[in-house]
Parts: structure tokens; sequence; C-alpha cells
């Protein structure tokens, strides 16, 4: 069993994500008045994104080797949804378990230190292993689900992140706040980044769901996945 898993992004006509050109006052409302009106249990973003809600400094350093077990740890909280960020070698450091009302769950691989992992239990900042040295996303899922009870998931990019999940075909809907404006910049980062190329992954094919106009010009597009139509 997993999460229902719903990808959010607002993006440019041109698929681009990144906003410091639009001339938006508020872009970020653009984003979340949305992403508030769908049900989910949790929202997952990368480390980067995570990082501008985690501390800005580093915990003091320890002496010596600390030895903790690579098992899951889930914390005590009373918190009934979840803020989860992918943070393979362990980056983001914590002042507190909570981003506004979600407990954070962390999502490492077994290659953290141990002094990283007694940083997490000091601030009781839940976490789990998705492997060895890269993470395997349905094993992550799996755990979210049955470890928190977390039955519907929205992840809210970056680009690697959503594409890392749309390759690995664990995306079930993808909710998208077309903005009216065409970005133009080359190699800006874009609402899937999952490989450079073309290799033998097959694009993933959705089939509309809903399309409703919001703030005037822009375009709240919901599509669902079209099962048996896209590969990896």
């Amino acid at each position: 069993m997993k999460p229902y898993v719903i990808c959010h992004m607002l993006g440019s006509v041109d698929g681009r994500i990144k906003q410091d050109i639009w001339g938006f006052k508020d872009h970020h409302k653009y984003f979340e008045e949305p992403a508030s009106k769908i049900k989910a249990d949790a929202w997952l973003v990368g480390r980067v994104t995570m990082q501008e809600f985690s501390s800005k400094k580093a915990p003091a350093k320890r002496r010596g080797r600390v030895n903790i077990p690579r098992e899951d740890f889930v914390a005590e909280y009373k918190a009934k949804t979840f803020a989860v960020v992918i943070d393979p070698s362990g980056k983001c450091h914590w002042d507190t378990n909570m981003v506004s009302t979600e407990h954070v769950i962390e999502v490492l691989t077994e290659q953290v230190s141990g002094a990283y992992l007694a940083h997490l239990q000091e601030q009781n900042v839940s976490y789990i292993f998705g492997g060895e040295t890269e993470l395997d996303l349905k094993l992550v899922l799996k755990k979210l689900y049955k470890l928190f009870g977390i039955k519907r998931l929205r992840i809210d990019g970056g680009g690697h992140v959503n594409g890392s999940f749309l390759k690995a075909g664990l995306i079930d809907e993808f909710s998208l706040v077309l903005a009216p404006v065409a970005d133009g910049t080359i190699g800006a980062p874009t609402v899937f980044e999952a490989e450079e190329g073309y290799g033998k992954r097959k694009a993933t094919q959705f089939t509309l769901k809903s399309v409703k106009k919001i703030y005037n010009d822009f375009l709240w597009i919901r599509y669902e996945v079209l099962r048996g139509k896209s590969g990896r």
C-alpha cells in the first residue's frame, strides 16, 4: 500500500517554475491557495526547498563517533498532518519538529552520520531510510503509509523531486496552476526534470480531470495519470 500521490506546481506556459522575472507581486498565493484546497495528509519537498523552513544554524559539533542503528525513527507527535523532506545526505537542521502545523519527517539514505541522527532525535524529528546509498521512492511511500498513516501525499517540487517520482511511475495526479506568462529562460528549472536526453523511458500521459479559471487569467488544471500508457 502507498499514498495517493498528487504533484502540485505553479508553472509558466513554457513549463518553467522560477518566478523571479514574472512580475507578480505575490506569486506565493497563486501556488499556496490552490494547494490548500487539495485534500492531503502530508506535503513533500526536496532539501533545497525545505531549507527555507529549517534552522539557519548548524548544531554544535560532537566529539567522537556517534553509533546509532540505521533504523526508522517515529518521534512523538500530536500533529495530524506532515511535512516530508527528501534529504538523502542529511543537510537540513532543526530547532523544532514542526513546520507550521505539520510534523517533520526526514527521508534519508543510510550514508548519513550518526551525529546527524542524534540531532534529529534530540529535536524529536521523525526520519525514515529509503535505501543504503540511493533512495527507493516506492519504499519511501510504503513507509509513509505504514508508519504514519499517510494516505494522500502532495508533492510540491522542485523539478528534480517531481521528475524522480514521475520517472518511478509513482504519481497518480498532476495539479498545475498555469500562469499567464512566458518565461523564456534557457536552462531554467522546469516542472519535471527526470533525466537528460531520450532513453528508453516513455513520456507520462494524463487524462483531464478538471480545469478552472482563477485569478482572472490563471488556469488551474488537474490531470490524472493514464495508467497503462505511462512508463519510466
